[in-house]
């Protein structure tokens, strides 16, 4: 049964109901936002892994994956974990893996669903296979190559070269080609300012590719790319995978560039709990439930009100005049201005369909970060 049809037979809570603060994922916005990009990667010769870091939740990961999604990308070995436990058979790790533990953790995962996992290091190869081999497991390698980041990934060709002929030998291994981010481009505001250096980035990362294969190995996958360059990295001749993640929530800082048109399908709702001043509202959300790294989280929805600083437990809003007669109590609705970060502060979604909570969502990957 769909999930609309199912919220048809669930009492209903108005969304003013929940105690606060809470994070909301409107439904149809987060439905949306995900059915526009899986119909434009049917229009480019690419296919659509997005990361996990952004939603760490498995129930959006599984609808990414019904809308077309080849699998799922993350950061961390725990999220591998979660994702595997939840049924996606297709894993990509975009990230070093070179602690004993994890290795085999990894190793475990690799014996009942695909596992991919990105190396630049000779011994952190060896240590891979010897993992697969105790364990009987087959491990995906892909290469991460530095495009501009300055990172982590090899630095030239011959390190490439050094790292996949390794691989190939290495029993209980398979590559499978490589990984590059352009991450230093996706928040360039101007639309071709951020293209011009993402293609400069693009063909740093196939270079590595010709060059591979010029030596007589086969590259599957190039992988990479991000929200703020997906349009871009996905039509370039080569890359075969995008990793986007933040485009089925979006923030204030992507509303911030041109040329990412999603919605905003998650927010933080808020209540007023002190109205010391007649310009100052204090409201019950701070730096514990939203975070500010990439500038102060927006008030959306109430005229005149602007989100000035942030304390541990408290939020505090500029009223004009128009606005003096916000009361204690009051629901205020924020806009995160970076959703992932934000996310991995609280244990669930309240998810929303029109003006009522129709379910709660786990964020089972919170915290996962080893």
């Amino acid at each position: 049964m769909e999930f609309i049809e199912k919220c048809k037979m669930l009492p209903k809570i108005h969304i003013n109901d929940i105690e606060t603060p809470a994070l909301v994922v409107d439904y149809l916005k987060l439905k949306s936002n995900i059915e526009k990009m899986a119909s434009f990667m049917k229009s480019v010769n690419c296919s659509l892994r997005p990361h996990f870091k952004t939603h760490k939740c498995p129930v959006i990961a599984n609808l990414q994956i019904d809308a077309g999604a080849i699998g799922i990308t993350c950061a961390k070995t725990g999220e591998a974990e979660i994702l595997a436990a939840s049924g996606i058979k297709d894993i990509l790790v975009a990230n070093q893996v070179v602690e004993p533990s994890k290795i085999r953790r990894i190793a475990a995962i690799a014996k009942y669903c695909n596992i991919i996992v990105a190396v630049d290091d000779l011994k952190n190869v060896g240590d891979l296979s010897a993992a697969a081999q105790e364990l009987s497991a087959d491990i995906g390698v892909v290469i991460e190559a530095d495009i501009g980041m300055g990172r982590c990934g090899v630095r030239n060709v011959n390190e490439a070269l050094e790292l996949a002929e390794r691989i190939i030998k290495s029993p209980g291994l398979s590559f499978k080609g490589l990984m590059g981010y352009e991450g230093h481009c996706v928040f360039i505001k101007d639309f071709e300012e951020r293209r011009k250096k993402t293609l400069e980035a693009n063909e740093k990362l196939i270079c590595y590719k010709e060059f591979l294969e010029s030596k007589g190995l086969i590259i599957e996958i190039v992988t990479g790319g991000g929200t703020g360059t997906f349009n871009i990295t996905s039509r370039f001749p080569g890359y075969t995978e995008i990793q986007a993640g933040s485009y089925v929530f979006m923030d204030s800082k992507y509303n911030s560039i041109e040329g990412v048109e999603f919605e905003n399908a998650a927010f933080i709702i808020s209540t007023v709990v002190s109205r010391p001043e007649r310009e100052l509202a204090v409201i019950d959300t701070g730096m514990k439930c939203m975070t500010g790294e990439f500038g102060i989280p927006q008030v959306i929805g109430t005229k005149g009100a602007t989100l000035k600083a942030l304390a541990e437990e408290h939020g505090m809003v500029q009223i004009d005049e128009e606005n003096s007669n916000l009361n204690i109590g009051d629901r205020v609705k924020i806009l995160p201005s970076h959703i992932c970060t934000t996310v991995n502060l609280h244990d669930r979604y309240y998810v929303k369909y029109n003006d009522y909570i129709m379910d709660t969502w786990s964020i089972s990957a919170r915290g996962k970060f080893s």
